[in-house]
């Protein structure tokens, strides 16, 4: 945790100190539900194989489930890798400039990327309501389900990205 979010609440900006007071960050809901899906993926990969070498028949609704749960691992997966300040991040030119036109800089790279992942939240979150009367080919659930870790993931990322730049992080670091 920053200094910053150590020091008295009178001190600490508004966002930060819900934020904080939420103690969000302390939850490790993206990771929870990445490695229960990861667990889908192979349990139902593996289903596939056993039923397709022993039998000569495969399940057919392996690969549909084993994508839904992927899908959200990946989603959810990136929500983590967020989390932890985990993503690529391109800051070559940033120690060549001014400390006033660096921070300037990684201010503005922070507010397009939140910018970027408030429209993603936004686009996933209509298709995923888009596409809740229409089901998967096999199973039958609405393709909602699948689409739906996009939007919770990107949400999530919002989430994160919110609190690394209220607390000053990602401009002390320089990293978007």
């Amino acid at each position: 945790m920053n200094n910053e979010l150590a020091a008295s609440p009178l001190e600490q900006p508004k966002v930060a100190q819900s934020l904080t007071r939420i103690q969000f960050s302390d939850l490790y809901a993206e990771e929870g539900i990445a490695a229960a899906a990861l667990a889908v993926v192979v349990v139902s990969v593996t289903w596939g194989v056993v039923t397709r070498y022993l039998s000569h028949t495969p399940s057919a609704w392996t690969s549909e489930l084993a994508s839904i749960a992927f899908a959200w691992v990946v989603f959810l997966g990136s929500a983590a890798a967020f989390r932890r300040g985990g993503h690529i991040v391109i800051d070559a030119l940033l120690p060549l400039l001014p400390p006033v036109a660096s921070k300037a800089v990684g201010l503005l790279a922070n507010l397009i990327v939140l910018l970027v992942l408030i429209v993603m939240t936004v686009l996933s979150v209509r298709f995923t309501i888009s596409t809740f009367d229409v089901p998967t080919t096999v199973l039958r659930l609405p393709q909602s389900v699948t689409y739906a870790a996009a939007a919770l993931g990107f949400a999530l990322m919002v989430l994160r990205h919110i609190q690394f730049m209220a607390s000053g992080q990602l401009l002390e670091e320089g990293q978007s």
